[in-house]
């Protein structure tokens, strides 16, 4: 469901729901209030929770997919404004302001002061380094073979797909599907996979499920599951999950 308005709009997605954007002469920064998603926009897709957003430029064709249900506030940027932003899409964790800003309850904050809001978006986001506090995976080419593959295991990235099942879903032979992951993806189709876990398992994570839970529906004891989310986010589950602050869009707004 969506509710729109002049410059904002909110989009709820449920478990399993994707929505598609067309390019727009508009640039866009997209807040997730509640629960994550992949974001996919070019050749990456973005895994971002709650309290963090993405800037995607004007003319970016992005599409959001919510593994778990996502709460989501999008916020047009008109073309003079953009001008000032970064020039490509970039992940931003952002500060108590922006939080109070695009909760649900002060939402009418950013109509009566757009002008503010997006200044302040720009300033956040240009002091931010590119490669900061996002974690993203690399995508197919729209017409590649894998595309719809990759997506499918964006959605749905359990351990059990054994290669040979992965290669007849993309009508490819097992060393083909080999050589297009590592030639388009940098990985095998098995690195790729595990990254993708690790995305789904931040949105199970914020989204309130145990990290027990969390392991048992990606495939995973949950001492292996621990100890690979360790190994590349730097800090356990649990760790993680603190040191995102999650709260509420009413507890932020009222401080």
């Amino acid at each position: 469901m969506m509710h729109s308005s002049c410059v904002a709009t909110d989009m709820r997605l449920g478990a399993g729901e994707q929505r598609h954007a067309q390019a727009a002469a508009a640039g866009c920064f997209l807040y997730v209030r509640q629960g994550g998603a992949w974001i996919t926009a070019g050749r990456r897709a973005y895994c971002v929770t709650q309290g963090n957003g993405i800037w995607l430029p004007q003319a970016v064709t992005y599409c959001v997919l919510a593994v778990y249900k996502a709460d989501i506030c999008a916020l047009r940027i008109d073309t003079v404004p953009s001008a000032d932003f970064v020039p490509a899409a970039r992940v931003l964790n952002c500060s108590d302001v922006l939080i109070a800003i695009f909760s649900a309850t002060q939402r009418s904050t950013i109509e009566r002061s757009y002008a503010a809001v997006v200044a302040l978006l720009a300033d956040e986001l240009r002091a931010v380094p590119e490669t900061a506090g996002h974690f993203a995976v690399r995508m197919p080419s729209s017409g590649s073979r894998v595309a719809a593959l990759c997506e499918a295991l964006l959605m749905h990235p359990t351990r059990d797909m054994a290669l040979k099942d992965a290669a007849n879903r993309a009508a490819v032979s097992c060393r083909t599907l080999s050589r297009i992951f590592t030639r388009e993806l940098g990985a095998s189709v098995g690195r790729w996979r595990r990254e993708v876990q690790i995305g789904a398992a931040m949105c199970a994570l914020v989204h309130g499920i145990s990290v027990a839970e969390t392991a048992r529906v990606l495939g995973f004891t949950s001492s292996a599951f621990s100890t690979l989310f360790k190994l590349r986010i730097g800090h356990s589950p649990r760790e993680w999950l603190a040191l995102q602050c999650i709260r509420s869009p009413e507890r932020s707004a009222s401080g």
